[in-house]
């Protein structure tokens, strides 16, 4: 028999092509498992912080059959968006009419339970659930009607953004005030007041009406800034706590067409930039900044994204469904694993991501130039979907919000970096938008105009990270109260008393306007029950 013998040069290159070939494979299912939808929905049996008997499935001995609603679950658990908050929960009704809603407040009357409105459940703290309590999935409840002579709808709250853009977009109309993305519901929305990249009005509030909403006992009042002031502004931000929401009537706009300008510079200049660019400048529609997390600029160059008047004739794309939302997710998962991975996606933010925009010429005959202008509607700029955030990958991304006065914009940056360091969390990105004075709502977060932090962290589902987060959380809120700032309540709830009462002196008279109109204490959630409770 013919022995077979490699010479040492051979066996290196053979053992180099299986080193190769294997990394090639490893590195392939690497990048597919980034780049990949979920098959199914995320494990979220890690809980932070841990509760005693918070987590055990409920098992009921009543039956919701009596209380003659669509009944979703009883007994179980219930989570939110931030994958840490499993809460057994007595049971969640699937609401679709106004008596829906007044059917579920008499059985939770009639069996003293505590009860809380839902929609998407992206508020991150317990906000949209309690303990033991019932869930109204209010999502059903989601008609839109359009009355375009006065630029109004009115909208049921369980309607989402989406739902309502496409209502608008064929009628040539958009929304005056959202968050960002469009899958939230209106109601949801309301009970925080919250903001996107529309700086004037800034929050939703200021396009507010008028609302309808019910009060545990059944009652319906129609309330707004002039007809139940108080009870609207306990209502507006009020997470839930009040009353149900059933439909509000909102300002909307024309879907007019916007030119993109984009500028680079230094965080310390952005102050500056904010006066000269964008205060009072009515051709500045939307505007929205970035700050890199990429090594070489991090925390240090902003990318500030105006959305101007053209100055010509644009027709507005009718809106299609998100698209390459698989390069979008591997770049955003790849910008949870270091240094690499963020460059990339700074760079791909730009330099790629402006070819996808629809560009046009426009000709000057005056002076017989060009210019290339790129161009977006306004829905197309409000129609983000949260698609690519979705993974296969066992972690979780959490919200945190500040709202610091533009004079300190760069202490604030500044804090955040060292404190970003110190506590080794792992910050996937932070975007800048303009809010405008709340005088409406009882829970302000916006004292005067403020400068909006929107963070994102990334964490592992254990609970070395879930420690890390609740530290940073803590130095970036005492950051914010130094800085005359505030901190936004629909997430973590790690901040203490004494920080959410230097942030909000104004909560116990909420608390007190809440125990007015819901004397029984019926409306619940852990936010009320760790702070108010």
């Amino acid at each position: 028999m013919k022995k077979i013998r490699f010479t040492s040069k051979k066996f290196i290159f053979s053992a180099a092509a299986i080193l190769i070939a294997v990394l090639t494979l490893i590195t392939g299912i690497k990048t597919y498992d980034l780049a990949a939808a979920p098959i199914k929905e995320r494990d979220c049996d890690f809980v932070y912080p841990r509760q005693d008997n918070n987590t055990e499935p409920s098992i009921n001995e009543l039956t919701l059959d009596e209380a003659g609603v669509e009944i979703q679950q009883i007994g179980g658990v219930i989570n939110d968006a931030s994958c840490l908050n499993k809460t057994n929960v007595y049971g969640i009704i699937q609401i679709k009419t106004e008596e829906d809603v007044a059917r579920a407040l008499k059985f939770a009357r009639e069996h003293e339970l505590k009860i809380t409105p839902a929609g998407k459940r992206h508020s991150m703290g317990g906000q949209s659930f309690s303990k033991g309590g019932l869930v109204l999935d209010m999502r059903g409840l989601n008609e839109v009607q359009v009355v375009e002579e006065s630029l109004t709808m009115n909208v049921q709250s369980g309607a989402s953004w989406k739902e309502i853009q496409a209502v608008l977009d064929p009628k040539g109309l958009a929304v005056k005030a959202m968050q960002s993305i469009n899958i939230f519901t209106v109601g949801g929305t309301l009970s925080v007041n919250a903001h996107g990249i529309d700086h004037d009005p800034g929050q939703i509030g200021p396009t507010v009406r008028s609302m309808r909403v019910m009060l545990a006992d059944g009652t319906i009042r129609r309330v707004s800034p002039t007809e139940n002031r108080e009870l609207f502004s306990a209502v507006l931000g009020g997470y839930g706590l009040t009353a149900v929401i059933l439909d509000v009537e909102l300002d909307i706009v024309k879907n007019d067409v916007y030119a993109w300008k984009t500028d680079y510079i230094d965080y310390k200049k952005f102050s500056a930039f904010y006066d000269e660019s964008v205060v009072g400048k009515e051709d500045v529609r939307l505007m929205y900044a970035r700050l890199s997390i990429a090594p070489g600029s991090y925390l240090t160059e902003i990318a500030v994204h105006r959305y101007v008047d053209p100055g010509f004739d644009a027709d507005a794309k009718p809106l299609g469904d998100a698209s390459i939302v698989w390069i979008k997710r591997l770049i955003f998962n790849l910008s949870k694993t270091g240094g690499l991975g963020r460059w990339i996606r700074w760079t791909a933010e730009k330099y790629i991501e402006p070819g996808y925009h629809n560009c046009v010429t426009r000709d000057d005959v005056l002076t017989g130039t060009s210019e290339e202008v790129c161009v977006a509607s306004r829905n197309q700029k409000m129609n983000q979907s949260m698609e690519y955030l979705d993974t296969r990958i066992k972690d979780t991304n959490i919200l945190n919000e500040y709202f610091i006065p533009q004079e300190y914009t760069t202490e604030f940056i500044d804090g955040l970096r060292t404190i970003v360091q110190e506590t080794d969390v792992n910050l996937v990105n932070v975007t800048l938008r303009i809010v405008t004075r709340d005088e409406l709502s009882a829970l302000p977060y916006a004292k005067d105009d403020r400068i909006a932090y929107v963070l994102y962290f990334n964490q592992k589902l254990n609970e070395e990270d879930s420690k890390k987060l609740e530290r940073a959380t803590g130095k970036l809120i005492d950051l914010a109260i130094s800085l005359n700032g505030t901190f936004y309540l629909p997430y973590q709830l790690y901040y203490s008393a004494e920080q959410l009462r230097a942030a909000y002196p104004e909560i116990d008279d909420f608390f007190a306007l809440k125990r007015k109109y819901d004397p029984e204490e019926r409306f619940s959630n852990a936010f009320y029950e760790k702070y108010g409770g």
